[in-house]
């Protein structure tokens, strides 16, 4: 086996070590590679010239730029767009619907919105366009009396006082003006009084079929109250 008289290495093993010698000069060799590699150059001419050549062209090259990282800010920018991004891509919530107030309900908002004197001159008309839309939507009475003329507001022969038994109602707030007629048409029963600033009703129902109608009004599923009124003794 031929050996490198210089240092006392075979051929394979100095070119090995030749192999090395620009990684030595760049200083990216093991420790453990770079011990060998220096014991090798105290021994080898060759070995130093290649050194001296390898760091001869070292020189003459650029030196290596460092990789180019962003600085804290610069990344804390880059942040803040993507949460930009990110929230710009979120489909907003589509708020639940709002049931819509009912019709006593917006009556009682609408009543204490105004000053008392005139609440109570919107009541009173109220009261009196009920009255008149009751009697044209509902079907009247039959006076017997007068051989199948309907009584109405104008008739001479209507009592001043109320005749029958009277019932105190208060409904629920989503309860609408038809299904309020429906009911006091299937009950026979007339508005005398209301809305109230509590929104409560009295009507009239005829005294036989006071039992019926008063049924008929409790079991309806939006009346929350129905209470007979005790006469008073100024209207025997």
């Amino acid at each position: 086996m031929t050996t490198d008289r210089h240092n006392e290495v075979s051929a394979p093993e100095h070119a090995e070590l030749m192999g090395l010698i620009p990684w030595y000069v760049k200083g990216t060799l093991t420790p453990r590679e770079n011990a060998v590699v220096k014991q090798h150059l105290a021994g080898c001419e060759i070995c130093r010239r290649e050194v001296s050549s390898c760091e001869a062209l070292a020189d003459h090259l650029p030196a290596s730029t460092e990789t180019w990282k962003p600085s804290p800010a610069h990344f804390a920018d880059i942040l803040a767009e993507v949460d930009k991004l990110e929230a710009a891509s979120v489909t907003p919530e589509t708020p639940p619907p709002v049931a819509a107030p009912g019709f006593f309900q917006r009556i009682g908002t609408w009543l204490s919105q105004t000053p008392s004197p005139v609440r109570w001159t919107l009541a009173l008309e109220t009261l009196a366009f009920a009255a008149l839309a009751l009697f044209v939507v509902l079907p009247l009475h039959l006076n017997p009396g007068a051989g199948g003329v309907f009584e109405t507001l104008s008739n001479a022969e209507t009592p001043a006082t109320p005749r029958g038994v009277s019932i105190r109602l208060m409904f629920a707030e989503d309860m609408t003006t038809r299904e309020l007629f429906e009911l006091l048409k299937q009950a026979k029963a007339q508005i005398h009084q209301g809305p109230s600033v509590a929104g409560d009703y009295t009507v009239e129902v005829s005294a036989e079929d006071a039992v019926q109608s008063l049924a008929t009004l409790r079991a309806h599923s939006k009346v929350r109250l129905a209470q007979p009124v005790e006469s008073s003794s100024s209207d025997s």
